[in-house]
Formats: C-alpha cells, structure tokens, sequence
C-alpha cells in the first residue's frame, strides 16, 4: 500500500510528519515512532476514530488537533468521536485546560454529540482522563475499558 505525505516536519512546529497509508493517517515524531492516529474506516458510521499512541507533547497534542484532525473534522462532520487511549502513556493534564475551553467547544459547534474513550493502562493517563472528564462538556461522554464496547456504544447513539 502507497503511503502519501500529508505534512513533512518542517511544516510542523513540533517536528513531526502526517502520512496516510490507506484508512490510517498517523503522525510520526522525528525518531520515527508514531504517536497518534486517526482511522478513516469508520467515517461511514458516523465516527472519526483517532487515538494515542506511546509518549507525545502537550504542544504536539495540539498541533495534531488544532491541524490535520480538526480539518478533517470539519470536513467530515461526523457526530461522534472515538478515542483510543489504550497505548498512551504518560500524562496530558497539562493541556485539559486548551483542551476543555477552546477545541472541545469547537468540536460541539461543529456537530459533535457523542465521545467514547477507550481507558489507557497508564495510571497517569488514566488521571489526565479523569481530569479532562471534569473540564469538557455540552456532548454525551462515556469512558470504556475496550475498544469494542466503546465502538458499540456509538453506533447505537
């Protein structure tokens, strides 16, 4: 399968690329791991899947949302969101603020009405998730301990 630049690195302020390979966008930092993806396969059930993977920034978190995600979001309009967290670790308390004040009520005004989150392992995730839950609101959230629960959850909202 062919793989597309979307965003080289020197687009980027925190030095990382886009590239897509079929229904999977990831965003992959200078050392060459991947550390977020989005999952265009399940756009046709009314879901924009995205997830976390390993370490990333506050400031990455950020540019990856406010960027490539958020335009695809725009385009797509689809009122539910996944997003797996099962292979994140590390802490992202830092940016719930941004997080709950400026994209998320973007989001909703944008169409969003439901969000599944799939827990990560990581006890310090698994923090910053409990945070992020008491700042955000105005949309259905519900938090999983699997991918597929949360995935049936949405169909059937």
């Amino acid at each position: 399968m062919t793989e597309t630049l979307i965003k080289d690195m020197p687009q980027t302020k925190t030095e990382f690329k886009v590239v897509q390979t079929g229904d999977k966008i990831h965003s992959i930092n200078k050392s060459g791991k991947p550390f977020h993806f989005i999952d265009l396969s399940y756009l046709k059930d009314n879901i924009l899947f995205h997830g976390w993977l390993g370490y990333r920034t506050n400031e990455q978190i950020q540019e990856v949302l406010d960027g490539h995600f958020i335009e695809l979001y725009e385009k797509h309009k689809c009122k539910n969101m996944l997003i797996n967290n099962q292979e994140m670790t590390g802490t992202f308390a830092g940016i719930n603020d941004w997080l709950g004040t400026y994209f998320m009520p973007k989001m909703i005004n944008m169409g969003l009405k439901n969000n599944a989150v799939v827990l990560p392992s990581n006890v310090f995730a698994q923090l910053a998730v409990e945070d992020w839950d008491e700042k955000v609101g105005g949309f259905t959230s519900r938090n999983f301990g699997n991918l597929d629960e949360a995935i049936n959850w949405l169909k059937s909202a």
